[in-house]
């Protein structure tokens, strides 16, 4: 058998196999991620995640410069002191400007200067015009369905214990200090809303393979009836040590998500709504404790 033919046959007709054909598995999926596009988008987006580390906290770039990482911080986990003094929440906004260049603007450039395609295809354009009253519906309609969940999420132990993620918050905190931090806030969002809603979901939507079905007929499988499904299972994922109730939203808020976007072919409306209550969610545990 060759190893081209080793995704295209059912396993159960894989006569005696050996070691040989282990390698040969082995190699074809690395093959994959070289010769087709799905198997590109898919390892270039679990690189970049992982280079920008657990939960964003840029882990390898602490390694790679360890006399940046004794500034850190001691929000980040590190020695008292700061990389940029001048502004309380160093570490998180290293953080989100880290993820916006590694997770975005690296995908960017694939797309644009590899795949030569169109940003708007990966649904980084504002929502057509057929499509605005849709996006409007949208966005409302999250955001009143889930501003309630919030509430309860803000008051639940854990959420309190990770959220907001600059820790020097209190309910004496100036107003405009609050609001500045959220917009620099906003990076972080765009981040996790393009990987996984844009370049996983659109990049994989319209892509597929052949394969032969039970009567030797070779036929065409678009990976893009998975796509919402993997963009959902990334982003779960990605969320393993989050508090329990954000955990276990994951999977709907990746599904529904994912379902809205690909609809309106744009990642803005939920972007939008993301951003929003998480910025309630931050404001009720800063100003309203318990």
């Amino acid at each position: 058998m060759k190893s081209s033919d080793l995704y295209t046959e059912p396993l159960s007709s894989t006569p005696n196999p050996g070691p040989g054909t282990v390698w040969k598995i082995i190699w074809t999926t690395i093959k994959f991620i070289f010769t087709e596009k799905p198997g590109q988008i898919m390892f270039s987006g679990l690189i970049l995640l992982m280079l920008w580390g657990y939960h964003g906290n840029l882990e390898i770039l602490w390694k790679l410069w360890p006399s940046l990482a004794n500034t850190c911080g001691d929000t980040g986990g590190g020695p008292e002191g700061k990389i940029l003094p001048w502004i309380p929440w160093d570490r998180e906004i290293i953080s989100f400007l880290g993820g916006s260049f590694i997770v975005v603007l690296i995908p960017i450039l694939i797309i644009k200067f590899y795949f030569k395609e169109p940003l708007s295809e990966y649904g980084l354009a504002f929502p057509e015009k057929g499509k605005r009253r849709l996006s409007w519906m949208i966005f409302f309609v999250f955001l009143i369905v889930l501003l309630p969940m919030f509430v309860v999420a803000s008051k639940d132990s854990g959420m309190r214990s990770l959220y907001p993620l600059y820790r020097g918050f209190n309910e004496h905190t100036n107003g405009w200090t609050f609001l500045v931090y959220q917009l620099t806030y906003f990076p972080f969002f765009l981040v996790i809303e393009f990987i996984f809603r844009g370049y996983f979901l659109f990049g994989l939507a319209n892509n597929g393979f052949n394969y032969k079905d039970k009567n030797g007929e070779m036929k065409v499988f678009y990976i893009g009836r998975y796509a919402i499904l993997i963009g959902m299972l990334s982003y779960t994922a990605w969320h393993l040590g989050k508090p329990m109730a954000e955990l276990w939203g994951t999977p709907i808020w990746g599904l529904a998500a994912g379902a809205c976007t690909y609809a309106v072919r744009s990642i803005w409306p939920l972007l939008m709504v993301h951003w929003l209550l998480n910025v309630f969610l931050d404001y009720m545990i800063v100003y309203h404790p318990f």
